[in-house]
Formats: structure tokens, sequence, C-alpha cells
């Protein structure tokens, strides 16, 4: 046990040094920007390895332990969602070299949709990245036997380190080298399957029911509760489609990294590539699950999420227990330090407007540094807040953000195309699609991902028709 604590201590150290070997913060822009110039592929994998956090890590393969890769479906759609990004929202954003994606609401609307939007983000990734952040303490409270709560301050508190002092540049470089280590980690947990059983790997995935590697699923012939029900075609590319759009386009936390980047096409690689990285990622998650029900047997669990903790504690020798945790901290830190950044960032500057105060640069990131702190003992704060879920961890973290995603994606949409749309009736459609698809989270059975195409139909509907009657009024 002490050698593993040993390896997780060793990795804390290491990414802290690469971290701040990398920092960057003579101003307020390259705090938060890297100063535009960040290489789009360091920027692509920043994105894999945001967006992917502890639960893709521990929830994806026990889905498809228990599931199946229906999945990957959704992959599919999380790839066009970024076409659709990298088409139609991008160049509006580098034309007008913004600093955070809410200043594009703005110069549309006016400062108080910036602000409005800007709120909604900071309220969505506070819940959505704690649930994530949790879920990275169950494996250590099972192994180790931390109470989850230190285990949450331990990774608070050595990802703050370098995202304090580094910003963006930092968070960058070591968000590339986490996905990197939780990658091998994946790797080596798939090899020490195959040791244990005296098997080749193709002799493995020989033993997968082919009702299990059979990802594409039509949802036909179930009606209606099976095909907006389910993961299945329809539901993972529209639904994923939809939910990748609006992350990736309007959720500073993923922009921000783009926006890093020195031009328009850089970042539109960036953000392409970063989906078919993605594809590849959550097949080898979802083939490493497989791979552990062939070696269990297929023996049941209580909860999906608790099988990757099971393996761990019970099928690695010391050392690679170690190495396979501190993939898990990875995966949780590269979301985490995004998140404190990207909040910072958005804190700053679209709510205090730091760049707009009469402030020296030096004092001006030194205030960005105090924002940062205090979002690091928010969320971990929150994370210690929930207990565990009945639903998978991935799924609970990801139908939180879709809530508020649908009128996000709506009023960034109507920016864009519908130039009769002002302030109000754009925020009452935002307001309208957030509380319509709370609605449906909570009274009826409708599949989370088709939370983000009803929450942005309803808001273009309202905003609209709110358009309408208020032009209508001042006639």
């Amino acid at each position: 046990m002490s050698a593993d604590i040993a390896v997780i201590l060793l990795y804390l150290v290491i990414i802290n040094l690469i971290g701040l070997r990398f920092s960057g913060g003579a101003s307020v822009r390259d705090y938060f920007l890297g100063n535009r110039s960040v290489h789009w592929g360091l920027v692509c994998l920043s994105i894999v390895a945001t967006e992917t956090s502890s639960l893709s890590f521990i929830s994806v393969p026990g889905l498809a332990y228990a599931c199946g890769t229906g999945f990957l479906q959704v992959t599919f759609g999380y790839l066009a969602g970024r076409v659709l990004v990298a088409a139609f929202l991008l160049p509006r954003y580098f034309q007008g070299d913004y600093e955070t994606v809410y200043e594009f609401l703005q110069r549309r609307f006016g400062p108080v949709s910036r602000k409005t939007v800007s709120v909604i983000f900071h309220v969505t990734r506070l819940f959505a990245d704690s649930v994530r952040l949790f879920a990275t303490a169950i494996p250590l409270t099972v192994m180790i036997g931390w109470d989850y709560r230190l285990s949450l301050a331990v990774i608070g508190a050595a990802t703050f380190i370098y995202t304090f002092y580094g910003g963006i540049r930092a968070v960058i470089v070591t968000d590339a080298m986490q996905l990197v280590l939780y990658l091998f980690c994946v790797g080596i947990g798939m090899y020490c399957i195959m040791d244990e059983l005296s098997l080749s790997f193709g002799s493995v995935f020989a033993l997968i029911p082919a009702a299990d590697l059979n990802f594409v699923s039509t949802g036909l012939g179930g009606g209606a509760a099976k095909l907006f029900g389910s993961y299945n075609l329809l539901t993972g590319v529209v639904g994923g489609a939809f939910l990748s759009f609006a992350s990736h386009g309007t959720d500073h936390l993923l922009v921000q990294r783009v926006l890093a980047c020195r031009d328009v096409e850089s970042a539109r690689k960036a953000m392409v590539a970063s989906g078919l990285v993605v594809i590849a990622q959550i097949g080898l998650f979802l083939l490493f699950g497989l791979f552990i029900k062939v070696l269990l047997d297929a023996r049941p669990f209580a909860s999906s999420d608790s099988i990757i903790p099971y393996f761990i504690v019970n099928h690695l020798p010391t050392g690679l227990r170690g190495l396979m945790l501190a993939g898990i901290f990875a995966a949780a830190m590269s979301t985490l330090s995004s998140s404190i950044n990207s909040l910072s960032s958005s804190t700053a500057l679209d709510l205090l407007r730091l760049e707009e105060r009469s402030l020296t640069e030096q004092r001006k990131v030194a205030v960005a540094r105090g924002i940062a702190l205090f979002w690091t003992l928010a969320i971990v704060g929150v994370s210690m807040l929930f207990h565990d879920s009945e639903n998978p961890l991935v799924e609970v973290g990801l139908s939180i953000a879709s809530v508020t995603y649908g009128g996000m994606l709506g009023i960034f949409v109507l920016g864009r195309f519908a130039s009769g749309v002002g302030d109000r009736a754009a925020l009452f459609g935002v307001f309208a699609g957030v509380a319509t698809v709370a609605a449906v989270m909570l009274f009826t059975p409708l599949f989370w991902l088709w939370y983000v195409a009803v929450g942005f139909f309803v808001c273009v509907a309202v905003a609209l028709a709110a358009g309408r009657v208020f032009s209508w009024g001042l006639r």
C-alpha cells in the first residue's frame, strides 16, 4: 500500500513541476489565453483531457461491462457537433478577438446577456465539475481507506498549485501529458488482464460476446420509449451533436482552449481533431470494460461505477495499483484545472471586467489568482456534499450540464443568425429553455441526451416569438 501511495505522490510532484515549468502570468491575457500562441495539437489534447475527466475513466468502462458498447454511438454525434462549431462559431469568435466566449453576446445583444449567460455557465460548471471530482474519490476511498473528503482535498490542493501560478499555458500542457498518462494506464490494465488469463489480445477479444461488441442500435422496434429512451443511432448522433455543439461552442471551459490558438484555422484543426481522438478514446475505454467483463466472467455489481475500483483493488499488483490511481488523478486534475482557470477567466473578464480597471498588469494577475483560489475552494467544497448515485456518474455529470446547454446554444445561434432578436427576447428564450429542460428531467422519462435539443428549440422558438411581441409593442 505504501508503494502505491508513493507512486501517486511522485506523480503529483512531477505534474506540478511540469506545470510550473510552463507557467505564464505576465499579463491577464497571458494568464487566461497564453497570448494566443499555443500550438493546436496541444489544444486538441487539452480539449479531450478536459472533457474526459475521471468520470469517463471510471464510468465508461463500467457502462460497457453492464450495457455493452452502445455509448460509442454518442461519439459520432460529438464529432458532428464539433464540425458545426468549427464551421459557424469559431470564425466569428476570432473575428472579434474575444477574450471569453461570452463577450460575443455583449457585442451582439448587450452587457446583460453577457453577464447572465456567464452566471449560468458558472452555476453549471460548479455543479457538473463537482460531480466529476467526487467520482475520483471513490477508488481512493475503496483502496486506501481515506475518507472521501480527504481524497477531494488532496486532489484539489495538488491541482491548485500549478493552476494558480501557471495559468492557461500550464493547464494545457499538463492536460496533454495527463491524457497520455491515463490512456497508458488503460493499456496497462488491459495487459494485466491478458497476463492474468494467460491469453493474447486476440484471444481475450474473441471471448467477448458479439452482442456486447455490436454498438449500433437503430432503436426501431421498441416504440418511442426505445427510440427516445436509450443509446441508439438517432439518439447518439442527433443528441450527441447538440450536446457537443453546445458544450464546445458556448461553454467557456472548452472554448477557452481554442481561443488560445494562433488563428482560426489552428482553432478549427484543434476542434475537429479532438472529435476524432474522442472516438478512439471512448472506444478504448469501452473495450477495457469488456476485457474486465471477460476476466470477471460477467459477475454482477450493484453499481457499474464500482467495477473499476474493484478491478484496481483486486486484480492489479502493488505499484501498478498506484499507477492506475495516478491515471485517475490525471483524468480528474485535467478537468479540475481547466474548470478553475475558465471559471476564473469568466469571473474576472465577464463579471468583474478586470481588463477595464485602472490597475497594473501585475495587480490584475494577482486578482485573477485570488479568483482561482476561490473557485478551487468552491468546487472542492461542493463536491464534498455529494453522495453515491444509482445512475452512472458519467450520466449524472453530463445531464447536469445538459439542463443549461440548450438555452445557451439557443442564444448563441440566435446571435449568429437571427439579426431581428434583441436582448430581452433572447434572454426570455434562454430562461424558457432551461426551465423546460428542468421540468422534462424531473417529470418525464426522456433520455438525457435529448435535453440539449429540447432546450435549444424552446429557446429559439420563445425568443423569436418574444421578439415579435416586443416589436409590436414598440410600434
